[in-house]
């Protein structure tokens, strides 16, 4: 399959593809938001990777409103556009963060209080991350996918 045959939104639209998943994985480059809060069902997990400067956002502010919502440092406080213009506007409080990635791991991290309440996971992308995926890279380097390929259904 070459890049021509990739198609980067759905038949039925990118509203109608985020609003039939369970998990929906956010890593662009934007500025404006590419998701809306309306589009989420109950209990969607979002996870938000792209934006790490303050002009970059990929979610509306719906997103945010009644979210469980976790980050990987509290450095995305203050460099995310997707979370300081939010912020601004009052639709969320540094309060309601319920965790950090390293909370969670350790068990720290509050859960959300119901299944059916959406959560949101916002990176800005930190060193450590990058050496933890390279070093699981590099010790299965030669393990059972070791020089595996991916097809990608249209």
């Amino acid at each position: 399959m070459d890049a021509a045959e990739v198609q980067p939104v759905p038949p039925g639209g990118l509203a109608a593809a985020v609003a039939a998943c369970d998990v929906v994985s956010c890593a662009t480059l934007a500025t404006e938001p590419v998701v809306q809060g309306a589009w989420l069902r109950a209990g969607t997990h979002l996870d938000l990777i792209g934006s790490f400067t303050p002009a970059m956002r990929e979610a509306d502010d719906a997103c945010f409103t009644h979210a469980a919502l976790y980050v990987d440092t509290e450095e995305a406080l203050a460099k995310s556009g997707e979370l300081l213009g939010p912020m601004s506007r009052g639709v969320f409080t540094r309060e309601a963060v319920r965790g950090t990635l390293a909370e969670l791991v350790r068990g720290q991290g509050r859960a959300r209080p119901a299944g059916t309440q959406h959560t949101v996971f916002k990176s800005v992308g930190t060193a450590l991350e990058d050496l933890a995926a390279a070093v699981l890279a590099w010790e299965n380097r030669d393990g059972p996918a070791a020089g595996a390929t991916a097809e990608c259904a249209p």
